[in-house]
């Protein structure tokens, strides 16, 4: 636990002291303030339901692309980086478990993930207040959208740490996140169309329906509703990839 607690540390200070990082908050905000700016100018001038204003601002493309490509660049130089200067041998001599080495730098990615995210949350509360909706929006839904977002955002970290055990190659490691990523957004719902559909075999369409995340997150988390068997899923992914990711680390020891 001490080795997962000081490789957590260390990689998060390093994601902190990285310039990538901040670029990329500052562009995602940019963006995305101009895309909230116009989404509540449009609720206003209608009238619409302020409790939607919420569920539609996690469709913004400025999302779609944060959990695309963001997943793939935090993790790219976990371990390739490492495997490409040697330091990973440095590594390996430390006494600390691989298990401890992997969960402490997917850890490190998921929380600097979080706090890349979080002042969207401010986004929300100052919309509340005039010249723009003058309203209270419902906070509930928000948690339970975050949570499925967070939940979703560890899942691609999780496979972007395995990625990085893979190759010493750090734009190969965000490659395959990077399609990674945008397979698991886009291609369930399209095999589910190929396989028939509605008419496809009962088990083939579960399968399907469950990793089809963009689906699942707009009925579910987006709408605040919590589906137990979505963070099931999430949770296994997650266990799954850091397992393969250990696995990984532990072939280049005995090698």
């Amino acid at each position: 636990m001490n080795g997962a607690l000081v490789t957590f540390k260390k990689e998060l200070f390093s994601y902190c002291l990285n310039p990538v990082g901040w670029i990329i908050a500052v562009i995602f905000y940019l963006w995305r303030g101009f895309e909230m700016y116009a989404l509540a100018y449009q609720f206003a001038a209608y009238r619409a339901d302020v409790e939607l204003l919420a569920p539609q601002s996690y469709g913004l493309p400025s999302t779609f692309l944060m959990v695309m490509l963001v997943p793939g660049v935090l993790t790219m130089r976990c371990f390739a980086e490492e495997r490409r200067t040697g330091s990973l041998e440095t590594l390996m001599t430390a006494p600390v478990r691989d298990g401890a080495i992997v969960f402490g730098k997917w850890a490190a990615a998921v929380a600097f993930f979080a706090l890349l995210w979080l002042p969207s949350i401010a986004i929300l509360h100052l919309l509340e207040y005039s010249p723009f909706l003058d309203t209270d929006i419902s906070f509930g839904p928000v948690f339970a959208a975050y949570l499925g977002m967070f939940l979703l955002s560890g899942f691609l970290l999780a496979f972007g740490c395995f990625a990085s055990s893979l190759t010493d190659n750090v734009l190969l490691a965000a490659m395959l996140t990077i399609i990674f990523c945008y397979g698991l957004l886009q291609f369930p719902q399209r095999l589910r169309l190929l396989a028939g559909g509605d008419r496809a075999e009962p088990l083939v369409r579960e399968l399907l329906d469950k990793c089809s995340v963009m689906t699942n997150f707009s009925e579910w988390f987006a709408r605040g509703l919590i589906d137990t068997s979505q963070v099931v899923f999430y949770l296994g992914g997650i266990g799954c990839f850091l397992f393969l990711a250990t696995v990984s680390l532990s072939s280049r020891r005995v090698a």
